[in-house]
């Protein structure tokens, strides 16, 4: 009975040891970085917002470290993929998270309509 106590104590110091090594700790960014991203993020904006193959209103962006992420939705399939290039090729952006959901001709559960 103590050797399985003692192992069951091990195996939870193993997991606890290895959540506490498993979490990545970043410096806090500065102000400076902050307004970068903040700027970066309102460019990506603005080219998918005069982009005219694309209906992007219904697209948020956010950028932290240059990491552009695009969420809410499209009405074409073809717009996943043109928002995606589109918020790709602003100058700042190293990398883009594609998030955007299809939504279908603005029917069905949701209230959202075009």
């Amino acid at each position: 009975m103590l050797t399985k106590n003692r192992a069951a104590t091990a195996a939870l110091a193993l997991v606890l040891l290895g959540s506490v090594l498993g979490c990545e700790h970043t410096p806090p960014r500065t102000d400076a970085q902050k307004q970068a991203d903040r700027e970066i993020a309102e460019n990506v904006d603005r080219a998918l917002q005069s982009d005219k193959r694309l209906y992007a209103k219904h697209i948020s962006v956010h950028v932290d470290g240059g990491v552009a992420r695009l969420t809410g939705y499209v009405w074409e399939s073809p717009d996943l993929l043109e928002a995606q290039r589109v918020a790709a090729a602003v100058a700042g952006v190293t990398q883009v998270v594609n998030d955007l959901e299809l939504q279908r001709n603005g029917l069905g559960d949701s209230p959202v309509a075009r």
